[in-house]
């Protein structure tokens, strides 16, 4: 509508500016898209998808693990050395890659503290009001870095014992056999630890994603007015 047609309709002055402003396309006007804690709510869903799939796996390592224990028991039980030889085979395996995920875990928990501080960092230079919830944020973080640490110092110091006492499991040593049952049953007691671990990251994500969707809702209020969600 051009504002020569609206004089001629006799709309002049305000009444034309008024009409011309709800005549802006819908598509020129903000979107609670652009809003700035759509990033980080972003960041929050990548963050809840990771630790399902982590859940998931943890789960599944920890169900393996419990199983193969299990046939090793029945196999020496059985006295059956060519099984007993091939599921401790399996369960070297398996708790050699559990130490690698636990590295890897370190090392993703330690960019998340060095993340965090740079958040608190941009919350002190630019006086955000997220200061109080990023310094919990770095806080949780520092937490899970250091029971990853300990986790996989725990587990390196057990491989290092497995392959000390194994020329006494080959010969069939009792306090050997005891010894390797032990450190199997302590490596599943890990293996549950970190599934549960994962279990509250992916508690606390969630409630990050709400607090965030919580506050970019009332940043929309205040600045826009109306409610993104209806």
């Amino acid at each position: 509508m051009k504002p020569s047609t609206l004089w001629l309709r006799g709309i002049t002055g305000f009444g034309a500016a008024i009409l011309l402003a709800l005549a802006v396309p819908v598509s020129a006007q903000p979107k609670y898209e652009d809003h700035p804690d759509r990033g980080e709510m972003r960041r929050d869903e990548r963050e809840i998808r990771g630790d399902r799939a982590d859940l998931r796996a943890d789960r599944m390592d920890v169900q393996r693990l419990a199983r193969l224990i299990a046939m090793l028991d029945r196999a020496q039980a059985d006295r059956n050395r060519r099984e007993e030889r091939r599921l401790r085979s399996r369960i070297h395996m398996l708790l050699r890659r559990e130490t690698l995920e636990a590295r890897r875990d370190l090392e993703e928990d330690r960019r998340e503290v060095r993340r965090s501080e740079g958040e608190v960092g941009r919350d002190l230079r630019e006086d955000r009001r997220d200061l109080r919830d990023d310094r919990r944020d770095l806080k949780d973080d520092a937490r899970d870095t250091a029971q990853s640490r300990r986790r996989l110092a725990r587990q390196i110091e057990l491989l290092h014992r497995l392959r000390e006492i194994e020329p006494g499991v080959r010969h069939g040593d009792r306090r050997a056999l005891r010894e390797e049952d032990r450190i199997f049953r302590e490596f599943l007691k890990l293996a549950r630890q970190d599934a549960r671990a994962t279990g509250r990251e992916l508690i606390e994500d969630r409630g990050e994603l709400r607090e965030d969707r919580n506050d970019s809702r009332q940043d929309w209020q205040e600045d826009r007015g109306g409610d993104p969600y209806h």
